[in-house]
């Protein structure tokens, strides 16, 4: 028999028991089905932020414990309809800063907070949780755990019950009740999953390969272990996403564990988000990817990136203004998160709003001036606007963060090109090239210098190469205005109708 070690058994049990009090105190409304309940959401009454548990002993070496828990708690919540939960990215923004709690509440647009800390005494475990409402600070529930570690299990049923009982509470119209989400039963593999979203949370191509490594690891000890499939999923789709592993190596990987991840929990919105992604980005199989989205969505209501992934399809449909609604939605969910409001900014960018993509792009910069992806979007949308030398600098601050990536190349020959200086433009060409037996270039963006640069034949060469390579840019075929130079060519007419895009 496996020998549980303290520290992580601990971290299954108090996250149930601090969830089910927390959800004492709300009472659900019946679901009314996918399509009405991505609609009744963004009205609801109630919401709450999980601030990340503080580590109140000494040994900063636990610190990953309280946001494991801090985590569990997000997940479980998250899955309860009528309930609006902040989501991670912009909850761990409050760690450890010392902030009150009504500025943190209107900051993340919910009215309840819930705050604790933990702290480990040989073989006893010390936990406290407040749920504190904004707007007077009054404690709607808190509660403090002293126990033997040997004694937790016996006593989680007892003390769950115990708090439901005094709040009077029923749950109602919940199928995924928190707590139910399947996980392992190895505790090594828990430990290994909690660093592979670690790493994930990271999002760096360096840390996706390493939280790749801990997923394939957690996979080894629990091959039935749903979400470990998920966050594998998750790793090689951001990695095929940005062109950081070729489409036809990412892409496929992606979809076996997010398949497997779905056939061991058909619950788990997850995977079904990563699917939805698959069919979009790589199959082009619109009408199942929108039908996957939805899907996690109705599991999830509170799952901000799937919110995020359905604004990027809907962008790619050109249907701007649900994705606009769509988009917003998950910044209410994440509403400190860089990556939702640069992701706006691209939705207006494909949708021709130069302006108002360039406003949005600036404000997410404002907040964090290395993000890549609003550096690359930002210059874009001033090469839309023929503001070349912005366009050039703006572009160029992307090889701060990410030295000589091939989809920032491209934008930046692209660009030189577009402005005249076709001389810059062949250097970049002649880098992508020379790049090549190195790293994975796309072909989409050789073949966007070449249409720059008025090289009809070899811009047709490569796009079809970038068929071939099954490249995920290509569903933006139609709203890239970076293509305008060749848009009237009929064999651009034909790739639009090879890949499949709506007419």
């Amino acid at each position: 028999m496996v020998k549980i070690k303290p520290l992580i058994k601990i971290g299954f049990i108090i996250a149930f028991l601090i969830v089910t009090a927390i959800v004492s105190y709300f009472i659900f409304s019946k679901s009314k089905g996918e399509a009405t309940a991505l609609e009744d959401h963004a009205n609801l009454s109630q919401s709450i932020a999980i601030l990340p548990f503080v580590n109140a002993s000494a040994d900063s070496s636990q610190d990953y414990f309280g946001d494991g828990l801090t985590d569990e708690i997000i997940n479980s919540l998250s899955y309860l309809k009528g309930l609006k939960v902040c989501a991670r990215a912009s909850s761990f923004k409050f760690k450890k800063k010392s902030v009150g709690i009504k500025k943190i509440g209107t900051d993340l647009g919910v009215s309840n907070i819930l705050e604790g800390s933990f702290q480990l005494q040989g073989d006893r475990v010390i936990i406290s949780a407040q749920l504190i409402n904004v707007d007077d600070s009054i404690h709607l529930w808190s509660a403090k755990y002293d126990e033997n570690l040997d004694e937790i299990f016996a006593l989680q049923d007892k003390i769950a019950n115990a708090i439901a009982d005094k709040l009077k509470i029923t749950l109602l119209g919940n199928q995924h009740q928190p707590g139910s989400k399947k996980q392992t039963t190895n505790i090594e593999a828990y430990q290994l999953y909690l660093k592979g979203r670690s790493f994930w949370n990271l999002k760096t191509p360096p840390a996706l390969k390493k939280g790749i490594d801990f997923f394939q690891q957690v996979i080894k000890l629990d091959a039935s272990y749903a979400a470990a499939y998920s966050g594998l999923a998750d790793c090689y789709m951001a990695l095929g996403y940005g062109s950081f592993l070729a489409p036809n190596d990412a892409f496929p990987k992606a979809l076996e564990a997010a398949t497997k991840a779905a056939t061991l929990d058909s619950t788990l919105a997850d995977a079904h988000a990563s699917l939805g992604y698959y069919k979009f980005y790589y199959d082009w199989d619109w009408a199942a990817a929108e039908q996957e989205f939805r899907k996690c969505l109705a599991l999830n209501p509170n799952y901000e990136l799937g919110y995020d992934w359905y604004g990027y399809y809907l962008t790619a449909m050109e249907r701007y203004d649900e994705a606009s609604v769509i988009l917003k939605k998950a910044a209410s969910l994440d509403p400190l998160s860089v990556s939702i409001s640069t992701d706006m900014g691209f939705s207006f960018y494909y949708g021709g709003n130069y302006d108002p993509a360039i406003k949005e792009l600036k404000a997410s910069l404002q907040v964090d001036s290395n993000f890549l992806l609003a550096h690359l979007w930002l210059g874009r949308s001033y090469q839309a606007q023929k503001a070349y030398p912005d366009a050039i600098n703006e572009l160029k601050k992307t090889m701060k963060v990410s030295v000589n990536w091939p989809v920032a190349l491209a934008a930046i020959g692209s660009a030189y090109a577009e402005s005249g200086d076709k001389i810059n433009a062949k250097i970049i060409l002649d880098t992508m090239i020379s790049l090549m037996p190195k790293k994975f270039v796309t072909a989409y963006g050789i073949a966007l210098v070449y249409s720059a640069l008025g090289e009809k034949e070899e811009a047709f060469l490569w796009l079809n190469k970038a068929f071939d390579e099954r490249s995920n840019w290509l569903v933006w075929l139609k709203t890239d205005p970076r293509w305008n130079m060749i848009k009237s060519d009929k064999r651009f007419h034909e790739m639009v109708n090879r890949v499949g895009l709506p007419q």
